[in-house]
C-alpha cells in the first residue's frame, strides 16, 4: 500500500521544486522566480469556467473522476497561484479554480494546462503567433 503524504509534506515538496527553478529577472525589473503562468490578467470566475470547460471535455456528465487530494495542492501551487491575477480573486473563486485546474491536470496533464493558457489568452497560446512564450 502506498502511503499518502500529508499537506505540509506536499507543500514542502512543491516549495523545493519552485526553489529549484532558475531565478530570472522579471520584466518589471524586480527579481522573481519566473514570470508565473503565461496567461493574461483576468478574473477567477473566467479562469474556473475555462478550466471546467476543458476538464469536462469528452465526459458524459454523469460522473466526474475522483481527483487525488495531492493533485489539488499541485494545481493550487503551480497553476492557480501562478496566475498573474490570483492574488485579487475571492476565496470562493480560488477554491473553484483549484478544483477545476486539478481535474484538468488529472485528466490531461501538462497538455491540459497548456490548453487552459491558450484559452485564457483568447486562442493566442504559447505556440501561436503573438502568444506568450512557454516557460
Amino acid at each position: 500500500m502506498v502511503e499518502m503524504a500529508d499537506e505540509p509534506e506536499i507543500r514542502e515538496l512543491i516549495a523545493s521544486w519552485l526553489a529549484a527553478e532558475p531565478q530570472v529577472e522579471a520584466p518589471t525589473g524586480e527579481a522573481g522566480g519566473g514570470e508565473g503562468l503565461p496567461a493574461p490578467p483576468g478574473g477567477g470566475r473566467e479562469f474556473a469556467q475555462a478550466a471546467r470547460r476543458l476538464a469536462l471535455r469528452g465526459l458524459d456528465g454523469s460522473r466526474l473522476p475522483a481527483v487525488p487530494g495531492g493533485l489539488r495542492l499541485v494545481a493550487e501551487a503551480l497553476v492557480v497561484d501562478e496566475h498573474p491575477s490570483a492574488a485579487r480573486w475571492t476565496p470562493l473563486e480560488r477554491a473553484e479554480a483549484v478544483e477545476w485546474a486539478a481535474l484538468l491536470m488529472h485528466r490531461f496533464g501538462e497538455d491540459g494546462v497548456q490548453e487552459l493558457i491558450a484559452e485564457l489568452d483568447g486562442g493566442q497560446g504559447a505556440d501561436a503567433p503573438g502568444g506568450h512564450p512557454a516557460g
